[in-house]
């Protein structure tokens, strides 16, 4: 208790202190001051008050996590990069605390106080490599890794956050506040459900008995300490849950989680104490805790969003300081109130603040930064920051757009592993009144194909790069083409079954009775497309093959548009099949 509230009050001044001074430098010290922290600890173990005032005074130097995750806040601005990021630094922190009871157990024939050395060490150990490695934000190393990344960077600006000028005070307080209500409501749960309930349970009663425990004291140890390591799964799991409800859905979902897990274990609680009941108390508190977790998971993410450059360290500081002062003072307050009625009643107090916690949080839901994503736009579909809008919109919407246009835009998504734009296919009843314009166009289109694939095959057979006129190396081309093409099954299968619909209203609006016909019909169309390849990827050894034949198609069109104008209709009914071999 005491070191919590050492750790509750430093986190307040902690976290702003780092955004004046530098991430690093405060870690460094913490950890110093912590290894030799817990050295005085041992030496101070024979007296109880003087262990409490040590637990405390050195819990001031505790207050790492906020340090850690307004430095997350400092070097990734990639949204959901940064939410999984804290939500895994929380999750260590918790582990943290569990790897202490885990080496508190082993070393139990040692004596309580023996673990404080390793203690010690471990944080010796965290300062080295801290100072060796940890890169604070600013150095010049983490420059050089943001201008390699600043090309890609124009494909990824939708991820980026846009910090505030000013903390929104009144949903900084809400979120501090729900996550106070958190960690008082999942005292309840843990440890409340596990001492005094299951101790009473399967332990106590048994023992003032004379019978052999379901419970033993060992298994108690080890059950109370190994829950924590079930922050793992809640890690991997919360960056999914993020993109389906939202953060503030996800902390809502949490918190009456806790309520449930709660509730469940104290029915079991209650019922006759047999192995069955143990066993499932054990379960449901195992299979549970990992969902729990989730509202301790989100309250970084929130807080991180709404905080301004020069406040990341300050506001992750108050979250740090609130939860620590809930874990700190709830079992105490929970414990009298339990004393002084009963062990059921403390518990259901604590599902009450479960409840009331995820009431509070449910208004984040609300939040624009908060709440549920909105359906991610597919990356063929949309316009990045750096491409002309007009343009684009154009290309999207399936109007003609100069074939170059269109080219550069996609070539340039193509050298940075990006799919091309797909452009929507336009209803028949949308063009049949234009069908000559879009004949008109083709000529264009095709013929500027035909001189691409020129342009690509003369890279490959000279192996030389020149980029201005697309010409590439054969693994180059492969790996843009295949880019290009994309990997969007969905999209594809859309775009395929739309552009068939407009052919199926053509042919029925142009005398084909494709109802009557589909047997010829098919064999036309094959006529007009040849296979070009069943292949789907590019590759050094299918790449020249497909180009080429790829480029005799639109130099076929080519020739039959300078002729006549170019309908589907001419291409359907003419020429014989062309076999590739």
């Amino acid at each position: 208790m005491t070191t919590l509230l050492g750790v509750a009050i430093s986190s307040v001044f902690i976290g702003a202190i780092s955004d004046r001074v530098g991430r690093k430098v405060v870690m460094l010290v913490l950890a110093w001051i912590s290894a030799v922290g817990s050295i005085v600890k041992y030496f101070t173990r024979n007296t109880f008050w003087g262990f409490s005032a040590s637990n405390f005074a050195f819990g001031f130097f505790l207050g790492n996590a906020p340090v850690g995750m307004a430095y997350i806040g400092d070097i990734e601005s990639d949204k959901l990069k940064k939410d999984n990021m804290l939500g895994i630094l929380v999750g260590c922190f918790v582990l943290g605390n569990s790897g202490g009871g885990i080496i508190a157990v082993l070393m139990n024939d040692a004596g309580l106080f023996a673990p404080l050395w390793v203690g010690a060490g471990l944080m010796v150990v965290s300062a080295i490599v801290g100072h060796i490695y940890m890169i604070e934000s600013g150095d010049s190393r983490l420059g050089n890794i943001h201008d390699s990344r600043i090309a890609l960077d124009l494909y990824e600006e939708e991820k980026k956050i846009k910090r505030p000028l000013a903390i929104d005070k009144k949903t900084l307080w809400n979120i501090v506040g729900g996550a106070l209500l958190d960690n008082i409501g999942s005292t309840g749960l843990f440890p409340l459900c596990l001492s005094p309930l299951a101790m009473e349970q399967y332990y106590t009663q048994f023992v003032k008995r004379g019978e052999e425990p379901i419970m033993t004291i060992d298994s108690y140890q080890w059950l109370s300490v190994c829950v924590a390591l079930l922050v793992i799964p809640s890690t991997q799991m919360t960056p999914y849950v993020f993109t389906k409800i939202g953060v503030a859905g996800t902390c809502v979902f949490g918190n009456l989680f806790t309520a449930l897990v709660t509730g469940i274990l104290l029915a079991i609680g209650n019922m006759a104490a047999t192995d069955l009941a143990f066993g499932f108390f054990v379960f449901v508190m195992y299979a549970g805790f990992p969902f729990t977790v989730f509202s301790q998971l989100t309250t970084g993410p929130m807080l991180d969003v709404i905080a301004p450059e020069d406040k990341v360290g300050f506001v992750q500081g108050l979250n740090n300081s609130s939860m620590n002062f809930g874990m700190a003072i709830a079992p105490w307050a929970f414990g009298i109130l339990a004393d002084s009625t009963s062990t059921n009643i403390s518990i259901i107090t604590g599902i009450a603040f479960s409840i009331l916690a995820a009431a509070i949080n449910a208004i984040l839901v609300w939040h624009p930064l908060m709440g549920r994503p909105k359906p991610k736009v597919p990356v063929p579909k949309k316009r990045f920051a750096h491409e002309d809008e007009e343009l684009v919109n154009k290309i999207l919407d399936g109007e003609f757009v100069d074939p170059e246009l269109v080219f550069d835009i996609n070539r340039d998504r193509g050298l940075h592993g990006k799919p091309a734009l797909i452009p929507r296919v336009r209803p028949y009843s949308e063009e049949k009144d234009h069908l000559n314009s879009l004949a008109d166009q083709v000529c264009a289109v095709a013929k500027f194909r035909e001189e691409m694939f020129d342009r690509i095959l003369h890279g490959i057979a000279s192996n030389k790069s020149n980029p201005d006129n697309f010409e590439y190396n054969v693994e180059e081309v492969c790996k843009i083409m295949n880019s290009v093409r994309g990997n969007d099954e969905e999209l594809m299968a859309q775009s395929s079954s739309d552009l068939g619909a407009w052919m199926g209203e053509y042919l029925a609006d142009n005398g084909y009775d494709p109802h009557t016909a589909s047997v010829l019909l098919k064999q036309m169309f094959m006529i007009a497309f040849p296979s070009i390849s069943r292949e789907q990827e590019f590759t050094p050894e299918n790449i020249e093959s497909r180009l080429v034949k790829a480029k005799r198609v639109m130099a076929k069109y080519v020739r039959e548009s300078a002729e006549k104008p170019f309908t589907v209709t001419s291409v359907l009914g003419n020429g014989p099949a062309i076999f590739y071999s």
